[in-house]
């Protein structure tokens, strides 16, 4: 499509001119749906559509710091790292875009014995994958990183192939390069219906218009029980507000410009930097909410867990915070399947704050799966049907 679907002055014209069949709807443009999309064209799918109630990359995706990492507790989750993470260091030479590639690590730390044994767990299981992690004890913690208070600490685990890219290009990538070879993206247009008859998809229905079509993603992040609702389905996924704030004066010299994300997995506080910047999280939830709003003192108990573990930063101020949606499930893992209720839907999203650093290897996967391709990995853990049965939590969300 040759106009901007997001301009006022085309708004008559786009839904006009909307193409009205598709071999599939994607149904959210943020990174995993313009992933999606991406390897679907790349794999030969013709008269694929993309469609967003807003404008595409604008949820969850533009509130992504852009981490990746190899450290999870599941051995999946570890495979996605590896092969995402491949693509996204070779993602300027394969696209042209140039997703700015640091790798600064995650530091994972334990100050109970529990946490502590199942971050020794991961690292045998992601060691075991061909990941390099190192067990730290406190003294070598201290001694690499002077400036963080590592009282109570028992250990931790660093990858220094972890790291973090530009969320924003890849993304621009994916759907750049889905429009370049036919894919059809509409942005401002709300899905109000998923057509189904006889327990399969029938079409879309939007604000602009019907798309007929058999195939139907829902890759909508926190909105996706919402979308699912459209089709009659459940899904288990709900929204949860998180804040990152960011500190740019009075940093202190003892900080290096460059330091691994550090993460207590116990407090859940998160450290990291990246040059003239401090950022620091706390992953305390909130319960589920679309709003974007948090506690009175929120800020306050944050700053409070900061400065016990770096004091040096007591001076230092915030300039911005930046707020967005966890879309999490009963069991911190995505759902990336079909869903057998409906023959031609199918889910991706769910992913607990790991979309973007899984975005490559998922779309992929689901590419494969929808032109009814065997996935070249096994990911029939992230089935749907999985919360009818008891399954296993991933331990590391960040």
């Amino acid at each position: 499509m040759g106009r901007d679907a997001s301009n006022p002055k085309n708004s008559r014209r786009v839904a006009w001119l909307m193409r009205n069949r598709a071999t599939t709807v994607v149904i959210g443009a943020g990174i995993i749906g313009a992933s999606i999309a991406y390897n679907l064209a790349r794999r030969g799918a013709k008269n694929v559509v993309v469609v967003d109630e807003s404008r595409a990359g604008s949820g969850s995706t533009a509130a992504s710091l852009g981490g990746f990492r190899h450290q999870f507790s599941n051995e999946l989750s570890v495979k996605l790292s590896i092969e995402s993470i491949g693509v996204i260091e070779k993602f300027k030479e394969l696209t042209g875009f140039d997703p700015l590639v640091a790798h600064d690590g995650y530091l994972f730390l334990a100050t109970s014995e529990k946490s502590f044994l199942q971050l020794n767990e991961n690292r045998i299981l992601q060691e075991s994958l061909g990941v390099p992690v190192d067990l730290l004890t406190p003294q070598e913690l201290l001694e690499h990183y002077p400036f963080y208070n590592f009282k109570g600490v028992l250990g931790g685990t660093f990858c220094a192939k972890d790291g973090h890219a530009s969320t924003s290009t890849i993304h621009q990538g994916f759907i750049t390069k889905a429009k370049e070879l036919g894919v059809e993206f509409y942005e401002d247009t709300e899905v109000k219906k998923i057509e189904c008859g006889g327990s399969r998809v029938k079409g879309v229905v939007t604000t602009k218009g019907e798309i007929h079509s058999e195939k139907a993603v829902i890759a909508a992040g926190a909105f996706s029980g919402r979308v699912g609702a459209l089709a009659s389905v459940e899904i288990p996924i709900k929204p949860y507000p998180r804040k990152v704030f960011f500190l740019t004066r009075n940093l202190p010299e003892s900080i290096p410009p460059q330091i691994p994300l550090i993460v207590d997995v116990d407090s859940t506080l998160a450290v990291g930097r990246d040059g003239k910047m401090i950022l620091f999280a706390d992953n305390t939830s909130t319960g589920p909410s679309f709003e974007l709003s948090f506690p009175q003192d929120y800020e306050q108990k944050v700053i409070s867990k900061l400065l016990r573990r770096v004091p040096s930063l007591a001076r230092a101020s915030i300039s911005h915070s930046v707020s967005g949606l966890y879309e999490m499930t009963p069991d911190a893992n995505p759902i990336s399947s079909e869903i057998s209720e409906v023959e031609g839907l199918y889910c991706c999203a769910g992913f607990s704050g790991h979309g973007f650093m899984h975005s490559p290897a998922i779309g992929a996967l689901m590419a494969e799966l929808i032109l009814d391709q065997k996935p070249h990995l096994d990911i029939s853990s992230y089935h749907i049907k999985r919360f009818e049965n008891k399954t296993q939590r991933e331990q590391l969300v960040i």
